[in-house]
């Protein structure tokens, strides 16, 4: 072998150990996180409201109505978990925890744990088992962290208003920094047919909380009428 194809058979190997550290180096989004604008109702990126079908626009507004009349219809009032995508737009820090294997959401309202499992592949719905929270994996697209959820119980709502969805919602999230890492976006997609008659995105940014945040206690219980306790017990 000449010296010139030893040389150049060398730099070929740099560079493509150098690409393949540079394809390794992922954002690091870790660190404490506030939602910018607590998101009462989901609207959609061109700020039209959720596409609905007829029966679900329905129960949406039956629910709109039930709280308006001072009736505990959201589970969130008896302290069970919100769901997502919800979880990710209620007011209060959240702190993102992050390695190569696994990417966690742990938010200061009602001590909710989201856990991420990167480089995973999603099971459909129909086999997962249902839960409040759903099932979640991850990967890297570049900048971007997309995160693929199913697997969902259908009695939570999309936001506050009571916006509806069914156990074969899926929720696909792309979150990734923006304003020179000042900013945390998360553009969260919608996909489900029962529900709405195609799938639709909402906008969600994140700040950076202040120095010296930490995640306090959040007892929900403790924020209970005594007649809940009392029709929790004797359920």
């Amino acid at each position: 072998m000449s010296k010139t194809i030893a040389r150049t058979t060398a730099l070929a190997a740099a560079l493509s150990l150098a690409a393949g550290f540079a394809q390794a180096a992922e954002p690091y989004i870790a660190g404490v996180w506030q939602v910018a604008k607590p998101l009462a109702a989901a609207r959609t990126l061109e700020g039209k409201a959720p596409p609905l079908k007829p029966e679900a626009a329905k129960l949406h507004q039956q629910r709109i109505a039930a709280r308006k009349a001072g009736k505990l219809e959201d589970g969130a009032d008896l302290c069970l978990p919100v769901g997502v995508p919800r979880l990710m737009t209620v007011p209060g820090p959240m702190m993102v925890l992050q390695t190569g294997r696994q990417i966690s959401f742990v938010h200061e309202f009602n001590h909710s744990l989201r856990l991420i499992y990167m480089n995973e592949e999603l099971k459909p719905a129909a086999d997962l088992e249902p839960t409040f929270l759903g099932a979640s994996a991850g990967r890297w697209e570049g900048d971007t962290l997309v995160v693929e959820t199913a697997g969902f119980r259908g009695d939570t709502w999309i936001d506050h208003t009571g916006l509806p969805k069914s156990d074969n919602l899926k929720v696909t999230e792309r979150i990734r920094l923006i304003d020179k890492g000042a900013t945390l976006e998360n553009r969260i997609t919608i996909d489900d047919a029962e529900t709405y008659t195609r799938p639709w995105t909402m906008r969600v940014t994140y700040r950076r909380a202040p120095a010296g945040t930490v995640l306090k206690e959040d007892i929900c219980a403790l924020k209970l009428p005594m007649a809940a306790h009392v029709r929790d017990i004797t359920d």
